[in-house]
């Protein structure tokens, strides 16, 4: 009867230490996020891109082409509750952040939009 109890006992404590909120450690995020920049037109311009792109290098790495520009920024990049949060460097003086929605969807926070897997 003691060891039943003990057994239950190990099983409430294992359960109850598990976190089923934290979606970064059910799947990996990785890969390549899309987001097509609305009525854009480029005439042609290669210097102006219509999609905006952030492709995960590996845990702390994320190269990003974002407002329609034609230069690609490497930064590193943090997730913490289901947040992406980038670095701001060189280019990348702005806030960018996104949530997790799921493994092959994140919302851009700054202005609700959403980026899509390759």
């Amino acid at each position: 009867m003691k060891n039943r109890i003990l057994i239950l006992m190990f099983i409430g404590f294992m359960v109850s230490c598990s976190n089923d909120n934290d979606t970064n450690k059910s799947f990996e995020i990785n890969g390549r996020f899309t987001h097509q920049i609305n009525d854009c037109d480029n005439g042609g311009n290669l210097e102006i891109n219509c999609v905006e792109f952030i492709e995960f290098i590996n845990d702390s790495t994320i190269d990003v082409l974002i407002g329609g520009g034609d230069i690609v920024f490497r930064t590193n990049y943090q997730i913490n509750d289901n947040k992406i949060t980038l670095e701001q460097t060189g280019g990348l003086n702005f806030d960018i952040s996104f949530n997790i929605q799921n493994e092959t969807t994140l919302n851009r926070i700054q202005d609700s939009e959403i980026w899509e897997k390759e």
